[in-house]
């Protein structure tokens, strides 16, 4: 299958699904990785601040880095950090980014995403925008010089703990135990991110206070950090999973794209 998974930020794929993505890269899928901004605006340096520049240089080669680890495609399409919006330029951005990855006329079998939901600006626009672009995948007058798509994806989303709008509903999860160690590998390659600039901004309160420096304590928070959000999915969604199950990770099904058949929606994870 031709996967497209779709963040907001050079980092959202891996940590949502870097162990489903390493999963179905193993059984021959084609996965990409989509990061709609830069990551510009995500660190504390100085230097970052004088030259935002600097700070998307180094977070597209970390993103380079992590997707190779889990055998993904990598894709930015470069918009400033914190300024996603649903705009018409915009729109049709995603619905070219989209209908350009696959076979030509037919685009990706599974668009991965977070809900709409979500706490953060720019997840939550640029899960709409996503979805606002499914339809007009298969308009022919939309984007004419692109070759509309005959048929519509299926649409996931990622798993969360939101619940304002209604609670995530697991439709399908996967045992993430063979690819847990190359999720940690693949976070750890946005250092960055996961070891300088959350634990700045997460505060004293969160598993990422008074984070390490040296690389290899780095590497044991973070294999116990997402050990143990993976080990919270698999317990959540246990009915789903075979009984043996350590670490996992889950996924809802969208009304706005294809809707598979329970029977058919397996074959769409590993």
């Amino acid at each position: 299958m031709n996967v497209l998974c779709i963040g907001a930020h050079p980092d959202d794929c891996e940590s949502a699904m870097g162990g489903t993505a390493a999963l179905m890269v193993d059984r021959g899928d084609t996965v990409r990785f989509l990061a709609l901004t830069n990551g510009d605006k995500g660190h504390y340096a100085d230097e970052y601040r004088r030259e935002p520049r600097l700070l998307a240089e180094r977070r597209h080669l970390e993103a380079l880095r992590a997707a190779a680890v889990l055998g993904c495609e990598y894709q930015c399409l470069g918009w400033h950090d914190g300024e996603v919006y649903v705009t018409p330029d915009a729109t049709e951005a995603v619905v070219r980014a989209i209908r350009g990855f696959g076979k030509a006329g037919e685009g990706p079998d599974l668009i991965v995403t977070n809900r709409p939901c979500d706490y953060h600006r720019d997840h939550r626009y640029g899960a709409q925008l996503v979805l606002d672009a499914v339809y007009m995948l298969t308009v022919p007058l939309a984007c004419p010089d692109m070759p509309h798509l005959s048929r519509l994806p299926v649409v996931a989303y990622w798993q969360d703990h939101f619940v304002e709008t209604g609670a995530f509903r697991c439709d399908r999860a996967v045992s993430i135990d063979p690819a847990m160690e190359r999720k940690v590998s693949a976070i750890q390659e946005h250092r960055s991110q996961f070891c300088e600039w959350i634990p700045y901004n997460a505060g004293s309160h969160s598993a990422f206070s008074d984070f390490p420096i040296d690389e290899r304590s780095q590497r044991e928070r973070l294999s116990r950090i997402f050990e143990s959000a993976a080990a919270d999915v698999a317990n959540a969604y246990r009915s789903h999973l075979p009984i043996t199950t350590r670490y996992a990770e889950a996924f809802q099904i969208s009304d706005y794209g294809a809707v598979p058949e329970p029977d058919e929606l397996r074959s769409y994870f590993p």
